[in-house]
């Protein structure tokens, strides 16, 4: 791979090494290649994707250019830019397993989930003893439903690199929709340990205290996790959705909508909405209905909420549409069940296995 590592690109500083790097780039032939991959090493990427365009416009010789700017784009969430650069540059350099890793973690969140998982399989043959790949395959296999090649992608990464709190919170979520509770139990604390701040481990780890009849534990992780997710300004809505519910346990339901209320003001989320609307239903209909079909609006595919909306419908005297929901229930219902069949198919007895 062609390229250089200037040193600085800092122009409103002019320590004594400057005049020296001045000559070096007005005698390379790709400076703004070159001051693309500076930025790059220094993590600017939108420094990196101006620069690398420029060395573009001016036509500088420069064949990694499309592999760097596909990196930077991907890590900017320009995805479909990001595929666009890296396809054909992985196709043209089949034997650089990093090319490859970026152009599957590029489908993967273009939900192409088929080319994502041939990209990195092409990365592991490549590069077997890269836990950042098989992670990544792990999430492919999750996405494509496939569980056991999940759990068996996970561990592998887990191997290579034990303290990867990522992938230990996949195991742990793994573990909790297959209901084995201690073992999620289990991952979600190696998370924690490896990332303190991570409220969705906290959240879940809430989750499996409840399941396991701790409540009290359960409250203070869900009330943890949702000041950690305000703190870094990234609300966890399923954190106050745990919470409203497990308060509405408690008996206290005025607690439970308030949370609710600030869960849709930090970020609309169809299944906090759908619980909204369950609440509201006995006391407020109207209101009910309104929060249901904005669920719907946001994710038409959680049965709760066509089954509720279809209930307050045939309540009003709305047959036809109350007959629609409650189609559009059964699809939605049938489709959970089927994922759920093959998570409970996934069998292990320990996660130290």
């Amino acid at each position: 791979m062609r390229r250089r590592s200037p040193t600085s690109y800092n122009l409103a500083v002019m320590p004594p090494v400057w005049p020296a790097l001045l000559l070096f780039f007005a005698a390379s032939a790709t400076p703004r290649f070159d001051a693309g991959v500076q930025f790059y090493e220094s993590g600017d990427c939108a420094a990196a994707v101006r620069a690398l365009a420029q060395s573009e416009r001016l036509s500088e010789e420069a064949p990694a250019r499309a592999f760097y700017q596909g990196v930077c784009l991907a890590k900017q969430g320009a995805w479909d830019d990001a595929a666009a650069r890296l396809a054909p540059y992985a196709a043209a350099h089949p034997d650089q397993a990093r090319a490859w890793y970026w152009l599957a973690r590029a489908n993967l969140h273009r939900k192409k989930f088929i080319e994502a998982r041939d990209a990195i399989l092409k990365a592991i043959g490549l590069s077997g003893t890269s836990a950042d790949a098989y992670r990544t395959l792990g999430e492919i296999e999750l996405e494509l439903k496939n569980y056991q090649g999940a759990y068996s992608a996970w561990m592998r990464a887990n191997d290579l690199n034990s303290q990867d709190g990522r992938t230990t919170y996949y195991l742990g979520r793994l573990f909790f929709e297959a209901d084995f509770l201690d073992e999620a139990a289990g991952w979600f604390r190696r998370t924690l340990k490896l990332i303190p701040n991570q409220f969705a481990a906290m959240t879940y780890l809430g989750l499996c205290s409840e399941h396991l009849n701790d409540r009290e534990t359960a409250l203070q992780l869900y009330r943890a996790a949702i000041a950690e997710s305000t703190r870094q300004r990234k609300p966890y809505c399923w954190a106050y959705l745990d919470l409203a519910k497990l308060l509405r346990q408690l008996g206290r339901d005025k607690e439970a909508l308030d949370l609710l209320q600030k869960a849709e003001e930090a970020g609309p989320e169809g299944h906090v909405l759908t619980f909204m609307g369950q609440m509201l239903a006995p006391s407020d209909p109207a209101a009910a209905q309104a929060a249901l079909r904005r669920a719907i609006a946001l994710d038409s595919n959680i049965p709760d909420a066509h089954y509720r909306l279809a209930m307050l419908l045939r309540a009003a005297g709305n047959s036809t549409e109350a007959q629609s929901e409650m189609q559009e229930f059964q699809r939605t219902k049938e489709m959970e069940e089927r994922n759920k069949a093959k998570i409970t198919a996934f069998r292990r007895d320990s996660p130290d296995q």
